[in-house]
């Protein structure tokens, strides 16, 4: 009976070598929350982090000399390595380096062949890159027709032909490849391929042992497995993986067994190592010692190292104290030194970088100060800005703290409670993200402290948009600041623009539209319902809010009944509809809604006017290429119930109740200024300084003639794209400087009135019906 080899099929499964990994999203909980305390300060000695800068050396050159972008350290890095005598060295598509100082200092490898440096550079990309503990080298370059060769400590270099077994495809006639490989302490390879792990002679590259495990031919596999290894053993890590009904994933069975290399005989199961991923649920990397006894284990929370010959898992660096807090980061190649020192490449702010983990005897033990920041969703954005804050005060750890996870039953109801709650009793957050939050109860509720002296002094460094900063300005009171912001804008041609000031006479223009060209299929662009109400809501729910805290039902009735009209006039179409799911924020300015995309659809449709929201000069560009498309066209805010809105996006407050206002202000401060430059934001900034480092179109903007087409419809559009002039930003300042008023950012306000809102735009429901479901959800809500 032929046999297949277990963890190879069905979906998900898995198999890997310990040198390639990519680092999981998702971490284990928080250790245990320490606020601030002066008595742990004396202690002294712990892991800290530091950032390698590679950008300045020849190891990340860019092939074009004269180009201007950054090289992307994913394309040039191809190794890393810790070597027996401590130093470290990098194989990159430039050339193989050593350093000696921890990555201070660099230089080239002298022994290296010019036909290693030749093959580096030649276009056919190398597909796997080893380096052994002594300095060997083993590569593979091509795809299919794959050519293997070493390289030994003293630049020798020699074609092999890796025995490795034929493909598990029948009569295919196929060659099996090394997919990956890595060197273990004796001199041997250990290659894998699309299924297995291969033991090979490290001279003569004759296979001694196959590692996996076998299953009866026909039986359902849905598992992973991943191997390291560490000196003379090789580890595998083995699960079975569940999907749950939500879709998410579930490892169970984790078992570790390690294996002798020199006789290739099991040593039993790893106790400590299963009992401490089934509490992590698999989510960790992991990554060799260069000492030959130490396994370390990546993951969002940290960093934490076993010793092979002990049983205890010791946690040596916390992932909120830095880079490996952000979610938005990718790390394919790591190296450990023979002193415990670990290097780990991210990609983040749009270009590759490296980081180093190295004990630091002088460094507090804990850090002097902790705060709690918290957001309703977990952020890219906030996790980012945090990573980027405790790099500049390595005194302070940020806990992070979200409300929904999306890996349990929690409700926002459930969430926006549970934090009332603790808030109340003083045991909340210190930094609250006001996304989603119902930012005007806890001001008139007092739960958020006055925090305008803070924004004054950012104020005089970043010369922040005043009406935009001052927006939730109450009694002389500033409690709560946007930290970045978009704007809903109507674009379209002159003549239409004029006489549009109000929803009505957008919903009356869009009637006039339909019937005036009844063969057009759509007079907003490819909008469909959801999105239409996305795109009308902000600039007119600000105008709902009732003096005693009620929605205002005449407002909301005449909002539903324009914008009724609006829809039918629109024909929407039945595709592309907007999914609002539990455990994802509500965004009011997705991309889905952006003027950048409008723009766009107007020009498939023939449409003469749409609805949009502006953030980025990308969007500009394509405002004023359509206008220039339309002969005479602009743009100005979306008329709606309420005038002169914007969308502010992560406001920011700290909590009336904090114990640590000092660091907490610190913190929003930091968001205000430095965190203003952040990459991740994908929104205006309020700092006039930072915004005006935006007004510039990425070099890969498709400038000229563009020719594109409709993913909706297959309809094409020749549009030429313009780059703005300065006249173009000065009149978008003149028109920021107008914006006064901060569209209603509640989540369960605005979820409820979208959910309500579609069945009354597709005809499901009538205006009546759906202003009585909202008011009965939402007045109940509110009173709360």
């Amino acid at each position: 009976m032929n046999q297949k080899k277990r963890w190879t099929q069905r979906i998900l499964a898995v198999l890997s070598l310990c040198l390639v990994f990519t680092l999981a999203s998702c971490g284990k909980a928080q250790d245990e929350k320490e606020k601030d305390t002066g008595s742990q300060s004396a202690a002294k000695g712990r892991y800290t982090e530091q950032e390698i800068k590679l950008h300045d050396t020849d190891i990340l050159k860019p092939a074009d000399s004269n180009s201007a972008d950054a090289p992307f350290l994913d394309d040039l890095l191809l190794a890393m390595k810790g070597l027996e005598d401590g130093s470290l060295r990098i194989a990159s598509a430039n050339g193989i380096f050593d350093s000696d100082d921890k990555g201070e200092s660099w230089v080239s490898w002298a022994e290296t062949p010019q036909e290693l440096r030749d093959d580096l550079a030649s276009q056919d990309s190398s597909a796997f890159f080893a380096i052994s503990g002594k300095g060997d080298i083993f590569y593979g370059m091509g795809s299919e027709q794959r050519q293997y060769k070493m390289v030994t400590a003293d630049g020798s270099v020699r074609t092999v032909d890796p025995e490795l077994p034929q493909t598990s495809i029948e009569d295919s006639g196929s060659v099996n490849i090394v997919r990956n490989a890595v060197f273990t302490d004796s001199g041997d390879v250990l290659c894998m391929d699309d299924t297995n792990v291969y033991q090979l002679d490290g001279e003569t590259f004759s296979l001694k042992h196959t590692y996996g495990q076998e299953t009866a031919e026909g039986q359902e596999i849905q598992g992973m497995a991943m191997y390291a290894c560490v000196g003379d053993r090789l580890f595998e890590f083995s699960s079975d993986i569940r999907v749950l009904d939500d879709g998410s994933l579930k490892y169970e069975n984790i078992k570790v067994i390690s294996y002798d290399l020199q006789t290739q005989e099991p040593e039993g199961e790893q106790e400590a190592l299963s009992s401490f991923l089934q509490e992590g649920s698999m989510d960790f990397s992991i990554l060799p010692g260069a000492d030959g006894k130490s396994l370390y284990f990546v993951s969002q929370s940290g960093i934490y190292r076993y010793k092979t010959d002990g049983t205890a898992i010791e946690k040596i660096f916390n992932g909120s104290m830095g880079q490996m807090n952000s979610n938005s980061f990718s790390a394919d190649i790591s190296a450990a030194l023979t002193d415990g020192t670990i290097f780990i490449p991210y990609y983040m702010d749009e270009q590759g970088r490296l980081f180093r983990y190295m004990f630091d005897t002088e460094a507090s033990l804990q850090p002097e100060h902790t705060i709690t920041v918290y957001s309703l969703y977990d952020s890219p954005n906030i996790r980012q800005s945090i990573t980027a804050f405790q790099g500049r005060h390595s005194d302070v750890m940020v806990e992070y703290e979200t409300g929904m996870t999306g890996k349990d039953a929690v409700t926002r109801f459930d969430a926006l409670k549970t934090l009332n709650t603790n808030i109340m009793a003083g045991e909340g957050p210190d930094v609250l993200i006001l996304d989603g939050l119902p930012i005007s109860s806890y001001i008139e509720k007092g739960l958020l402290m006055d925090i305008g002296d803070l924004v004054e002094k950012a104020d005089q460094k970043e010369k922040f948009f005043d009406n935009i900063v001052n927006a939730y300005k109450k009694d002389g009171a500033l409690r709560a600041v946007p930290t970045g912001f978009s704007i809903p804008v109507l674009v379209g041609e002159q003549s239409v623009l004029d006489r549009i000031g109000s929803l009505e006479e957008l919903a009356e223009a869009a009637e006039a539209d339909r019937e005036n060209r009844p063969e057009v299929s759509h007079v907003l662009g490819s909008m469909t319902n959801s999105t239409l109400l996305l795109t009308l809501i902000p600039s007119s729910s600000p105008s709902w809010m009732a003096e005693d805290g009620t929605l205002d039902e005449e407002r909301l009735t005449a909002f539903f009944e324009n914008a009724k009209k609006i829809a039918d006039a629109q024909n929407a179409p039945d595709s592309m509809e907007y999914s609002d799911t539990e455990s994802q924020p509500f965004e009011l300015s997705p991309f889905m809604t952006s003027a950048q995309l409008n723009t766009i659809e107007m020009g498939y449709t023939d449409s003469h006017m749409t609805i949009g929201n502006f953030m980025s000069a990308e969007g500009l560009s394509h405002i004023l290429s359509m206008a220039k498309y339309f002969g005479s066209g602009g743009y100005k805010s979306t008329p709606g119930q309420s005038e002169n809105v914007f969308i502010p996006l992560s406001p920011v407050g700290i909590s009336s109740k904090t114990g640590s206002e000092e660091t907490a202000r610190e913190f929003v401060s930091f968001l205000l200024t430095e965190g203003q430059y952040s990459s991740a934001a994908a929104s205006w900034p309020v700092s006039r300084t930072a915004f005006d480092g935006r007004l510039t179109l990425p070099s890969n903007f498709p400038l000229g003639m563009t020719h594109m087409e409709s993913d909706v419809d297959g309809s094409v559009l020749d549009l030429e794209m313009i780059p703005p002039a300065q006249e173009d930003y000065d009149a978008l300042k003149e028109m920021i400087k107008t914006l006064k008023t901060p569209a209603v950012t509640d989540e369960i306000i605005n979820r409820t009135v979208m959910a309500e809102g579609v069945k009354c735009l597709s005809g499901e429901v009538s205006v009546s019906d759906t202003v009585d479901a909202i008011l009965k959800k939402i007045n109940l809500y509110l009173a709360e």
